[in-house]
């Protein structure tokens, strides 16, 4: 009776112990663990480069033989990515404690793992930081973080399946320098020739303020002087589409609705672009007085004959578009292309 009590005790104790987290500690703690685990030893690893300082990405990849299939067959690699800041399962814990470890003082940082199916076995990536200058015992890596190789050997009866990681050596990189102490503080090293670029952008940010003292002294004058380069570029423009327009109807041979048409149409765009009036809407006997408007009276002779002329010529344009019996005369196109012409040239001060 006093045996079965003892042996009672014993597996309600190690049941105890399995449910407070003694076992993820001891694993922690990278002591032996039992075979029925399924612990794997890798038969050979490598770092990758050979030789790591702190603050390097490195790789650490490692052949194993776990004796049976981690991956189906239609699948020979698998790989998953890890933040600095995942929280594995609990059958991850001895590796978390080791590599990612919620400590300030975490030996590595895991960033990503791969599962690649090889001739033998298994090859095992573990891409990782190092933080500290010394020897790192990594403990262990549940193969069970893969969702895929989980999934698999989910019916072995296996809860962990653990590759044990080798001790590896991460050197300092003052110690490969050969320092011995903190430099003094040292000034910015120039690129030869890069001086002048600095004297150049010094300049041209003086230049610049300078401009922009002077523009802000001188905004209404600065003002003026935009306003009136707009104007000339605006008035440019409509006097080039007169010509273009002239000489479209100049390689044409039409009837005179349709040139009187053509020709009144030029006139008032003309004249509303060259004076901002409204000329499209007003009637022929209405131009004279908006030209006078405008010039408010100060017309002299030649720029008065020039505007009566400009008039008769619209006159003209209304009697061959609206009369029933009216027809150019011979030669009269090209007579009324070059008298619009003239009086706008006139009034763009070309002739």
């Amino acid at each position: 009776m006093t045996v079965g009590l003892k042996k009672d005790f014993s597996c309600f104790f190690l049941i105890i112990l399995l449910g407070s987290g003694f076992l993820p500690s001891l694993f922690a703690q990278n002591t032996p663990l039992p075979q029925n685990l399924g612990v794997i030893s890798p038969k050979e690893w490598v770092l990758l480069p050979k030789e790591a300082y702190v603050g390097d990405q490195v790789e650490l990849r490692l052949t194993i033989a776990p004796g049976i299939e981690l991956l189906p067959q239609d699948a020979d690699f698998v790989s998953k990515e890890f933040e600095a800041e995942e929280v594995w399962g609990s059958r991850d814990f001895a590796f978390r404690h080791k590599l990612l470890a919620q400590q300030g003082n975490a030996p590595m940082s895991l960033h990503r793992v791969a599962l690649q199916r090889v001739d033998g076995g298994y090859s095992l990536s573990l891409v990782v930081t190092p933080w500290v200058p010394q020897e790192i015992d990594g403990g262990y890596f549940n193969l069970f973080s893969l969702p895929e190789v989980q999934a698999f050997v989910a019916g072995a009866g296996v809860q962990f399946f653990l590759v044990q990681l080798p001790k590896i050596e991460i050197a300092s990189l003052a110690q490969k320098v050969g320092a011995t102490q903190l430099r003094p503080v040292a000034p910015p090293v120039l690129v030869p020739g890069s001086i002048y670029v600095v004297y150049g952008l010094a300049i041209g940010a003086l230049l610049l303020f300078i401009a922009l003292i002077f523009v802000l002294a001188r905004f209404r004058q600065v003002k003026l002087f935009v306003k009136g380069v707009m104007a000339r570029i605006r008035l440019s423009r409509n006097y080039k589409w007169v010509l273009r327009q002239l000489k479209k109807l100049q390689g044409q041979q039409l009837k005179g609705k349709e040139l009187a048409a053509g020709l009144e149409n030029i006139t008032r765009t003309y004249l509303e672009g060259r004076f901002g009036g409204s000329f499209k809407s007003a009637a022929t006997s209405e131009i004279m007085f908006l030209l006078d408007e405008i010039f408010v009276g100060m017309l002299s002779d030649e720029q008065l004959n020039v505007v009566e002329g400009l008039c008769n010529l619209l006159r003209r344009c209304d009697y061959l578009r609206y009369a029933p019996a009216a027809v150019l005369s011979s030669g009269e196109q090209e007579q009324l292309i070059s008298q619009l012409k003239e009086y706008i040239d006139f009034m763009e001060g070309k002739e």
